[in-house]
């Protein structure tokens, strides 16, 4: 399966804890009132549902590269205040200073030129508006991942540099600090960072691991790759790392995200 083609598959991967991010990431930005705004990287639709709802008279327009998100996110989201149309977060489809604010919710880590894509945002954006990004801290905010990838080195002998690989983000923006100059090096003023915690709950350990094998991503598209003996091992080992010897039953874990945001001069 093709990566990032199965927005169905990736609402249960990932996209069900970008919704719990979302709104959090909506009231770091500071947007103050309803505008007109842009979302980049738009996926299924969950930040323009979250800024809507924080803003009942707002305008979202979104922009994706991939067309069966676009299409997912135009059926999700049937009211007239959404729009949802192809595009690239390094050549925005749009005039200079058409939105009040541009926002890119887990979207940096997946650009191969992060300053282009911010200097895109902030050259849509109006004077005075809001520039802002969150991203997943892949490094020491996702047991999620951790554990999985500590499983695959203990069941698969030789993962370590996949394991590296998929633990990868944009080259230099892993962290708070890493993003707030990014942000100052494309020329936005007001520069702050923080992180964003949200709690994983599921209600299983099948809640948790089925994802795995869904194909949404080229992550979680490993396990479905391995052999039949291997993935239950696997399977195993994971249970044991996030339930120990008890039964099965409902569980947490906590989840952290870098957030930047930067007004335009």
């Amino acid at each position: 399966m093709t990566a990032y083609s199965n927005p169905q598959a990736y609402e249960r991967w990932m996209g069900r804890w970008s919704a719990h991010l979302a709104p959090l990431f909506v009231r770091f930005a500071g947007l103050g009132s309803p505008g007109r705004y842009l979302d980049v990287g738009a996926g299924t639709g969950v930040l323009a549902r979250a800024i809507a709802e924080e803003f009942g008279d707002a305008e979202v327009v979104g922009i994706e590269p991939v067309a069966s998100y676009v299409d997912h996110a135009r059926a999700r989201l049937r009211d007239p205040r959404f729009r949802f149309e192809l595009g690239d977060a390094q050549a925005i489809p749009f005039d200079n200073d058409t939105f009040d604010a541009a926002l890119a919710l887990l979207l940096l880590q997946e650009v191969p030129d992060a300053p282009m894509a911010v200097g895109e945002m902030r050259r849509v954006t109006r004077s005075g508006g809001c520039v802002a990004a969150t991203q997943w801290d892949f490094r020491r905010g996702m047991p999620m991942l951790s554990l999985f990838w500590e499983a695959v080195q203990e069941v698969v002998p030789g993962e370590r540099t996949r394991r590296e690989a998929a633990r990868r983000v944009s080259p230099g923006y892993s962290d708070e600090g890493a993003l707030a100059r990014l942000w100052e090096q494309a020329g936005l003023a007001e520069v702050e960072a923080a992180g964003l915690e949200i709690a994983m709950d599921f209600a299983s350990f099948d809640d948790y691991w089925s994802p795995f094998l869904g194909g949404a991503t080229p992550t979680s598209s490993y396990a479905a790759t391995l052999s039949d003996d291997v993935r239950q091992r696997l399977a195993a080992r994971l249970r044991e790392k996030v339930l120990g010897d008890g039964p099965d039953r409902p569980f947490s874990l906590s989840a952290r995200a870098w957030a930047v945001r930067g007004t335009v001069p």
